[in-house]
């Protein structure tokens, strides 16, 4: 019988994630602690406290065994680093955007170390609940920086993401000053020759890990509800097979740039750069947005993905059948 008593949610899955990849999947302590950027230590005290609460006996035992099959499971077929699968209350978009805020503020908390830059992309409902969650911490040796424009029409304080992070953290903080979206391609290259946007763009560039939403190309995504975008390009966007968006850039199903016409006019670093990143971290979830994570995780613009349990078996069904039919790599 598990004694968890008062552990939260997050102390069960990390705890059986260790356990599960010590004792099922037969790595060493030193290659679970590289795995999921933890001291060997720390590794060695995770499986005692498993073994005291109950949770490995002959086998893994616990409530969340099967999320992290889940997630096991999509790092696997994806290649990616880690992946966090939450169950959130309800299915409504609120009740997920939650679930999965928290468990970013919480990988964000393990994996921050001093000395690290971290890049925000400041457009995502979804960014801002994690930074709502983030505990209080004293990180002076942080740098939080914002990887777009900001979005000074919107109804919704999500561009101010990058200052609640730096806030919580205690870190040095810095806005790109300049708007996510311009009018024509010739005002982004003007304003990214300004000396001081030009050293903000390269931080942000240069940042060692980024967190970021995946969006839908959609008129009632964030963008176009901000009015960032016009209405208009959607069905252009559309009509050339876009169905993500990550910072303003767009993608495909088969996780390639879309529509360079919109990324020509978007203030923010680029796609490719997020695929070089020591930590790219997707936060995303919903039915709504499976074709976009989807296209996300094909073109490896993340290695980390945090998302809920339905849009991770969807994703996990789309990846072995093929988006024709075909096997994973078709």
């Amino acid at each position: 019988m598990l004694k968890i008593g008062f552990l939260v949610n997050e102390d069960i899955r990390l705890l059986t994630k260790v356990a599960t990849l010590y004792y099922q999947d037969h790595l060493s302590q030193q290659e679970v602690a590289s795995r999921l950027g933890l001291s060997r230590q720390t590794v060695g005290r995770h499986l005692r406290r498993a073994s005291e609460l109950g949770i490995v006996r002959i086998e893994i035992c616990s409530d969340l065994a099967y999320v992290s099959e889940l997630e096991m499971e999509l790092e696997r077929l994806f290649g990616l680093l880690e992946v966090i699968v939450v169950s959130p209350a309800a299915e409504t978009d609120d009740a997920i955007k939650a679930a999965i805020g928290v468990a970013t503020a919480e990988f964000l908390e393990r994996r921050v170390k001093d000395g690290d830059t971290v890049g925000i992309g400041s457009g995502s409902s979804t960014v801002y609940q994690g930074a709502l969650h983030l505990a209080r911490a004293y990180m002076p040796d942080v740098t939080v920086v914002s990887l777009t424009g900001s979005a000074p029409r919107s109804p919704m304080p999500w561009h101010s993401v990058v200052y609640v992070v730096g806030k919580a953290w205690h870190a040095r903080t810095i806005m790109l000053p300049a708007p996510a979206f311009v009018d024509r391609p010739e005002i982004k290259t003007a304003l990214l020759s300004d000396s001081n946007i030009a050293a903000v763009f390269e931080l942000a560039a240069a940042a060692n890990i980024v967190v970021y939403g995946i969006g839908v190309v959609s008129e009632t995504a964030s963008p176009y509800q901000q009015g960032l975008v016009e209405h208009g390009m959607v069905p252009l966007i559309s009509a050339k097979g876009g169905v993500g968006e990550i910072i303003g850039h767009t993608f495909t199903l088969e996780g390639e740039v879309c529509s360079p016409e919109m990324s020509a006019r978007t203030i923010a670093v680029d796609l490719e750069k997020l695929r070089t990143t020591e930590l790219s971290i997707a936060a995303a979830g919903g039915h709504w947005k499976v074709d976009a994570i989807f296209g996300a995780l094909r073109g490896r613009f993340c290695n980390v993905l945090i998302t809920d349990e339905d849009t991770a078996r969807a994703l996990i069904k789309r990846c072995k059948t093929g988006m024709n039919g075909a096997g994973p790599g078709a």
